[in-house]
C-alpha cells in the first residue's frame, strides 16, 4: 500500500474517532457546545443512553414534541453530557412567560407559587395529565396545603379536593383568591343563612362585614360547625369561659363576671348585670343562642322572636324598648321590666 493512500486511512479513521464529540458553534453567541450525535436536534437528546423517557408520555410540552428542546435551554460550552453544561434560558417564571401568558395578569392577588415557579404545579417536559400538572384537581393543592383538612370536622369542598369551588387557581381579584368577594362565596352554598338575612331586622357585626370566617375557619376544624372556638350545643351549659371561648374572641367577658355593673353591659336594671343573672349560673345556666341569633336575627340586638332550642317548644320572645326602659316579653317568665338609670322593681 502507497504512502498516500495509508496516509489517507490515518486521516479518515481519526476524524471518526472524534465525530461524536465535534464542537459545534452557537451563532446566536458565539459559543460552542459539544455534540454527542453529531446533531444538535432533539433526536440527538432523545437516546437510550440520555433522555430515553422524554416525549413518550401522554401529554408532552409542545417544544419537546416538536424536538426543540433550545427553545428553554441553552449550552454553556463545557462537555456534555456533564454537570453545568446545559442551564435554561431564564429562570422561571419568565422562562415560561416567553411563550405562555401570565395567566395571574392583572389580577389583585395572584397566586404566591406563580412567582416562586410554574413548574411546582406542571411538569415542564411531559406527564399523564392535561396542562402538565403533577396532581390531578385538589389533589395538586394539598402538594403544599396539606393541613387545610386538618381537624375533625372537614367543609365539603376540602372532603372532595374540590378546591377550585371556592377559590381562582392562579389568582383572583378578592382577598384568598376567592372566586367571590367576602361572604358571597359563602353564600352561594349556604343558601339557608342567606334566607336569614335576607328576613332579619339586626345582623350579626360579621355577618354585616361580609367575613364569615370571623366565626368559621373554611377549610377544617375541631368544633362544629367549622367554628373557631367552642360554642356549646346545648340550651343550657354551666357558665365557664371556655364554653363562650367562640363569643369571647370579640365580646367582653366582663359583660357576664360582673354581678353589679355601671358600665360593662346596657342589659341591666340599674346596677344589677341581667347578663350575669341568665347567663352565669353552674345550673341553667343560658347559653347565648336562648335569646340571640346567630347570624340575624328580627328584632333589636338580635334577640329572637322564638327561642327554638329548647325542646319541641319554640318559646316565644318579644322586647319592647324606649330610650331609658325595656321589657321582655318571654315565654319562659312574667313580662321583665327594667331601666340602666333607675332600677325597676318586678314583683
Amino acid at each position: 500500500m502507497s504512502s498516500n493512500l495509508t496516509g489517507f486511512f490515518i486521516i479518515l479513521l481519526t476524524v471518526f474517532s472524534v465525530l461524536p464529540h465535534l464542537a459545534c458553534a452557537d451563532e446566536s453567541s458565539g459559543r460552542s457546545f459539544v455534540l454527542w450525535a453529531g446533531s444538535g436536534s432533539a433526536n440527538t437528546c432523545l437516546t437510550a443512553e440520555c433522555h430515553a423517557t422524554l416525549g413518550r408520555a401522554k401529554y408532552v410540552h409542545a417544544p419537546l414534541a416538536e424536538g426543540d428542546c433550545l427553545v428553554c435551554h441553552d449550552t454553556t460550552g463545557q462537555s456534555h453530557p456533564g454537570a453545568g453544561s446545559i442551564v435554561l434560558l431564564e429562570e422561571e417564571p419568565g422562562l415560561c412567560l416567553q411563550c405562555h401568558e401570565n395567566p395571574a395578569a392583572g389580577m389583585a392577588y395572584p397566586h404566591s407559587a406563580i412567582a416562586e415557579g410554574c413548574t411546582g404545579c406542571h411538569s415542564p417536559h411531559q406527564g399523564g395529565l392535561p396542562k402538565l400538572v403533577v396532581q390531578s384537581g385538589g389533589q395538586l393543592c394539598l402538594v403544599c396545603h396539606e393541613e387545610v383538612d386538618d381537624g375533625k370536622y372537614v367543609h365539603g369542598p376540602i372532603r372532595a379536593i374540590n378546591c377550585k369551588m371556592c377559590h381562582g387557581i392562579h389568582g383572583g381579584d378578592n382577598l384568598a383568591m376567592l372566586n367571590r368577594p367576602g361572604n358571597e362565596n359563602c353564600l352561594g352554598c349556604h343558601s339557608g343563612i342567606q334566607d336569614i338575612m335576607d328576613n332579619a331586622v339586626f345582623q350579626h357585626e360579621p355577618v354585616v362585614n361580609s367575613f364569615c370566617w370571623d366565626c368559621h375557619t373554611p377549610h377544617a376544624s375541631g368544633y362544629k360547625p367549622f367554628l373557631k372556638d367552642y360554642y356549646p350545643e346545648e340550651f343550657y351549659a354551666p357558665y365557664k369561659k371556655e364554653n363562650f371561648g367562640l363569643c369571647f374572641s370579640c365580646h367582653d367577658e366582663t359583660a357576664f363576671t360582673y354581678e353589679l355593673t355601671s358600665e360593662a353591659t346596657a342589659f341591666r336594671n340599674h346596677n344589677d348585670n341581667l347578663h350575669y343573672l341568665h347567663v352565669n349560673r353552674q345550673s341553667k345556666g343560658r347559653v347565648c343562642k336562648a335569646c340571640h341569633g346567630v347570624h340575624g336575627a328580627p328584632q333589636d340586638k338580635l334577640l329572637l322572636a322564638n327561642a327554638k332550642s329548647f325542646g319541641h317548644w319554640a318559646i316565644p320572645l318579644t322586647w319592647v324598648s324606649d330610650e331609658d326602659r325595656a321589657t321582655c316579653y318571654v315565654g319562659c317568665h312574667q313580662p321583665k321590666t327594667y331601666s340602666r338609670n333607675s332600677k325597676v322593681s318586678n314583683l
